[in-house]
């Protein structure tokens, strides 16, 4: 809804704001001289502006009370607070340490690979160097691929881990805007506000609400 009334808002003034552009510009344009006709000109074309900045006025004084009680949620805060989202991050993380220890024996592997074929260079024959240098860069592309694949199944367990605890957020929030009376519930860390009252901010009531319902033993 208030995304609406902002654009009804930005679409108002630009409606307007063509109107005015084209009364002074358009009608009035040929008035050069002196006197009357350049008086009166001007006289209309302020009559026009002034018509311009109270419906602006109207529009904006009227989106509070059209956009009634709204209350704001930080999704992302929510989920890492709860007990059963604070649970569900830890067996994230023991799944991202063990995968993450296996590119890191990769790397490892990659290091070594450098030092043995700087340490032969000088000194070993063309074909032992080319051997290396080819098991190096495999090794390489392997830890490459392997560090993509960490990245892929890492998003795809993110959300599998904390898919559960996200619904249940939003079902909590809306449970609770419901019986509070908000006509509206925005995700806060979505919105770019320059000022919100502690009074919108449900977050802490949702995360409350949340333990409350799903308890973790």
């Amino acid at each position: 809804m208030l995304e609406y009334l902002r654009f009804r808002a930005s679409e108002s003034a630009t409606v307007n704001c063509g109107l005015a552009h084209v009364t002074i510009h358009g009608r009035f344009k040929p008035v050069h001289d002196t006197g009357s006709r350049a008086w009166l000109g001007r006289e209309v074309a302020m009559q026009a502006f002034v018509r311009w900045i109270l419906v602006l006025v109207a529009v904006f004084a009227a989106i509070p009370a059209a956009a009634g009680k709204v209350g704001f949620l930080d999704t992302e805060r929510a989920i890492k607070t709860v007990k059963e989202g604070q649970r569900q991050y830890q067996a994230l993380d023991a799944w991202g340490n063990k995968r993450s220890d296996e590119v890191e024996a990769m790397q490892d592997r990659v290091a070594e690979l450098a030092q043995q074929l700087n340490a032969q260079r000088a000194v070993a024959s063309p074909d032992a160097v080319s051997q290396l240098e080819k098991e190096l860069l495999q090794a390489q592309r392997d830890l490459e691929d392997a560090g993509r694949a960490l990245q892929r199944d890492f998003d795809v367990a993110q959300r599998e881990f904390l898919a559960q605890v996200a619904t249940r957020v939003r079902e909590v929030a809306s449970e609770y805007a419901a019986a509070n009376d908000f006509d509206a519930v925005f995700m806060f860390e979505s919105q770019p506000l320059v000022y919100v009252a502690d009074s919108a901010l449900i977050t802490n009531a949702v995360i409350r609400l949340y333990n409350e319902k799903y308890p973790v033993e």
